[in-house]
């Protein structure tokens, strides 16, 4: 069997038989690629820790006929302060998850996985404003997927939009004032949201954890980009839920 060496994230896992796991992985070369970790449910295998959610480790993966196989693994990042509670499990699950149902099997796209990759040290990192890393992340992954939602200019007329106005899931962006009942789906958003949407866009990785945004715009951004992934990824992530449940109870 060929045989070829990724830079790969766990984004799901399930059981195989008594002692095996499937892995359903984000690699920098290769793409979304499943495989079976073979043992690794046994306390003494030498893939266990690899075989954990979120693990970013360097693989050495033979090319089967259904699944691939796992045939050695480095642990680069383990990201131990992701497994700390509830709320950050469930955002990173939440990551994961999208780029799963984003992805195609077998496309590389190593912008993707660094993307990925940077989010979840930086969610790990996070203390009051996980959210910030959360939607960050959306927005971005839905840029490089060719569905960057249009925040600067109504997408009925074109005009520039810098005031309150609202945003349209299935128009893919802003409407201005006189256009904001135009749609069905639209939403109302303030100018405070409008302008951290555009901001979470534009600022850097790192600057992201010193950013602390208004309650209001958060939730109105949380609205806005729920709905628009739920348009575009045609049907809903369960882990989408379980976040906005958190989101609540926080």
């Amino acid at each position: 069997m060929p045989i070829y060496k990724v830079n790969a994230i766990v984004l799901r896992r399930s059981d195989l038989g008594e002692t095996d796991r499937i892995l359903r992985l984000l690699t920098r070369e290769a793409g979304r690629v499943d495989a079976v970790a073979k043992g690794a449910r046994r306390g003494t295998s030498r893939f266990s820790g690899a075989t954990e959610l979120f693990t970013h480790s360097r693989m050495l993966l033979a090319t089967g006929k259904s699944l691939d196989v796992l045939s050695q693994c480095e642990i680069r990042e383990s990201f131990p302060g992701l497994r700390g509670g509830l709320s950050t499990i469930a955002r990173a699950t939440y990551l994961c998850e999208l780029v799963d149902r984003m992805m195609e099997e077998r496309e590389p796209n190593p912008e993707i996985f660094d993307l990925l990759l940077s989010a979840l040290y930086l969610l790990q990192r996070a203390q009051n404003n996980a959210d910030v890393i959360v939607h960050s992340f959306e927005l971005h992954l839905l840029s490089e997927r060719g569905y960057r939602p249009e925040l600067v200019r109504c997408v009925r007329c074109e005009r520039a939009v810098e005031n309150s106005a609202a945003f349209s899931p299935s128009l893919g962006g802003v409407l201005c004032a006189g256009h904001a009942e135009s749609a069905d789906d639209s939403i109302e958003i303030k100018q405070h949201t409008l302008f951290l949407l555009r901001n979470l866009l534009a600022v850097e990785p790192e600057e992201l954890i010193q950013l602390s945004p208004d309650p209001n715009a958060l939730q109105e951004a949380a609205r806005c980009l729920k709905w628009y992934i739920r348009y575009r990824a045609e049907r809903d992530l369960r882990s989408a839920e379980l976040v906005e449940m958190l989101r609540v109870a926080e």
